[in-house]
């Protein structure tokens, strides 16, 4: 992982990077993988102001020009509003959005099953974005979780995949709850 990449990881996930039971140091993650994926091409209508996406409106993330934002959580975390407290519950799968504002429209750039999550992201610039989270090692003996980062160019494809050099005996299932604490979390 480059020095520019580290820095801005620090910057703007070091919550995640200390939601491990050992916090994760950024020169520890190795590109195992790079490629270009094939991306949807199928917008969908979709639009941020739109009453049912409205508890979720704080939780997306603008490109830096404000042309875009990225949904990482509408897709699994089911909210629940009873009374004036939200409760959320996560679905296993996920799915990643990217939003167009102007043009009142979405596209998924990634979807997950159980046996991996995406905890975070941000934008590092005004086409790629960086996604934080875990994998299932399957390769492991006993069960156990690496620490994974995604750098994906959202309208390219081009794909850079880190994985941490250790592996865990849990993901960090707190992250959420630390990030968004006022959320109760029926886990």
């Amino acid at each position: 992982m480059d020095d520019s990449l580290s820095e801005s990881l620090c910057h703007n996930c070091g919550l995640w990077l200390n939601s491990w039971e050992r916090g994760l140091k950024t020169d520890s993650f190795a590109l195992v993988r790079s490629y270009t994926s094939t991306l949807s091409t199928e917008w969908e209508e979709f639009d941020i102001s739109e009453k049912d996406f409205s508890d979720y409106r704080d939780m997306i993330y603008y490109s830096p020009n404000g042309s875009y934002a990225m949904d990482l959580y509408s897709y699994n975390l089911i909210l629940n509003k009873k009374g004036a407290k939200i409760h959320a519950v996560l679905d296993a799968d996920i799915q990643i959005y990217v939003i167009d504002i102007a043009h009142h429209q979405r596209v998924p750039i990634l979807f997950l099953g159980p046996t991996a999550s995406i905890d975070d992201g941000y934008w590092l610039s005004d086409s790629t974005v960086v996604l934080v989270g875990w994998e299932r090692c399957f390769d492991c003996p006993e069960e156990a979780y690496r620490p994974n980062v995604c750098k994906v160019n959202v309208f390219t494809g081009e794909t850079f995949e880190y994985q941490y050099n250790a592996t865990f005996s849990q993901y960090n299932k707190d992250f959420l709850k630390q990030k968004l604490p006022e959320i109760i979390f029926d886990f």
